[in-house]
């Protein structure tokens, strides 16, 4: 039997589940990426900057508190007190976001992912890879060390909320990532395989290369260009034309019962209609 095992990133690995057409998968694993990251873009920072600020009250209360403990100074106690409790909130802090993404403090089941739109068909399709990597009886991920030497991961490591950082160029959830076991994770992971076969045995339909669209960006685009409140808009002004079109565009799918594509797939459209009403304006 032919050998049709592949060495490949498991991002490639990923694009090939969404669509026939790798870089078209790849596209669209960036904005699936994307999507996921500004979902837990304000949590992350809260819990980036309570650890850092737990961090840094640990450091100078600790650190001080040991020098006054060496010295026998009489506030050393207190001090050093203070430092522990600290130190103690800083680790409960550092716990809390592995709880976040594995469920508690050890990823024993696989959790439901942050995804913008679960619902999403490359969504469902990268999600059936990722049922593949969770069996523990499937081909291990692998990273490579700096020699060029396999580390193979567990497949607990597909377990967590965040997993789709796994897959991600480089954004707010790849820096989030935490692995079952340690701190941040975030190398970059391979699989060796007969993607196929894999595509086969997990069910997924990938989309091919130039299948109908799923939003009609066009008619969209063509009902804002003579809107009222789209004629309204001050050119001129660098902030807000962006964000009340793209409002405007979900209202116009919201109307006609359509599905409501995500604030960064209307983005580049928004930009298009501004680029229109720039030139017509000035001509």
């Amino acid at each position: 039997m032919e050998d049709r095992k592949e060495v490949l990133p498991l991002r490639r690995v990923a694009a090939r589940f969404i669509n026939t057409d790798e870089q078209t998968g790849l596209a669209e694993l960036d904005r699936i990426t994307a999507d996921a990251s500004r979902a837990i873009q304000k949590r992350y920072w809260l819990w980036s900057t309570s650890f850092a600020a737990t961090a840094f009250a640990t450091t100078v209360t600790l650190l001080p508190g040991l020098i006054l403990t060496f010295n026998e100074a009489p506030a050393a106690d207190a001090v050093r007190l203070i430092g522990l409790g600290c130190s103690g909130l800083m680790i409960a802090v550092g716990a809390s976001w592995r709880v976040f993404q594995y469920g508690g403090m050890q990823a024993s089941t696989p959790q439901n992912p942050v995804y913008a739109d679960p619902g999403d068909s490359a969504v469902r399709n990268l999600e059936r890879l990722f049922a593949i990597l969770q069996l523990e009886t499937s081909p291990r991920a692998f990273y490579l060390t700096r020699n060029g030497a396999r580390r193979y991961v567990d497949h607990r490591y597909f377990f967590g909320k965040l997993r789709a950082a796994h897959v991600a160029k480089g954004s707010t959830i790849r820096n989030a990532l935490f692995g079952p076991a340690g701190l941040w994770f975030d190398r970059e992971l391979f699989l060796e395989a007969d993607v196929d076969k894999l595509i086969a045995d997990a069910k997924a339909k990938p989309s091919r290369k130039g299948a109908p669209k799923q939003y009609d960006h066009t008619n969209a685009i063509i009902a804002l260009i003579d809107h009222p409140k789209v004629r309204a808009l001050d050119i001129s002004k660098q902030r807000g034309n962006q964000k009340e079109i793209i409002e405007l565009l979900e209202d116009w799918y919201e109307g006609r019962r359509l599905k409501v594509p995500s604030q960064s797939q209307l983005a580049p459209y928004a930009n298009q209609i501004l680029e229109t009403i720039a030139k017509n304006r000035s001509s």
